[in-house]
């Protein structure tokens, strides 16, 4: 009992920790492409039509992933549903680049398929954190 109660406790610490980093990122990212679209535009080649919506999306998820992150008590079900937007998210921005659907540079490849590293990345660090709820 003794090292079972720290080592979940700690466990869900750096859930946490995972959690708001994504968060963050999602803020970040959210705010360049709503607010600086002309930028990403010009840049990436990810028009307003897209840079718009998709930024828009991301801040909701900053915002859910914030509440999620500072909720008192983890919800298992919660991050399981933060796991799976994070995989759809990260299929979907691995495959945009070659679906013709937006005239990317190279830059906007490397964005994009860079973005999608991360978000795989934070799928898997959070559906193992999933484990210990």
């Amino acid at each position: 009992m003794s090292t079972t109660a720290p080592t979940a406790t700690a466990a869900r610490t750096r859930l946490r920790s995972v959690l708001r980093q994504d968060a963050l990122a999602c803020a970040g990212f959210g705010l360049l492409m709503t607010a600086g679209f002309a930028l990403v535009d010009s840049l990436l080649g990810l028009g307003p039509a897209w840079a718009v919506p998709f930024g828009v999306y991301l801040l909701g998820c900053a915002a859910v992933l914030a509440l999620v992150a500072g909720h008192p008590d983890l919800v298992r079900g919660q991050v399981v549903a933060v796991v799976v937007n994070n995989a759809l998210a990260a299929i979907a921005l691995a495959v945009l680049p070659f679906t013709g659907l937006v005239d990317l540079t190279v830059a906007g490849y490397i964005v994009l398929l860079g973005g999608a590293a991360l978000v795989a990345l934070f799928t898997v660090l959070e559906a193992a954190g999933v484990k210990h709820l």
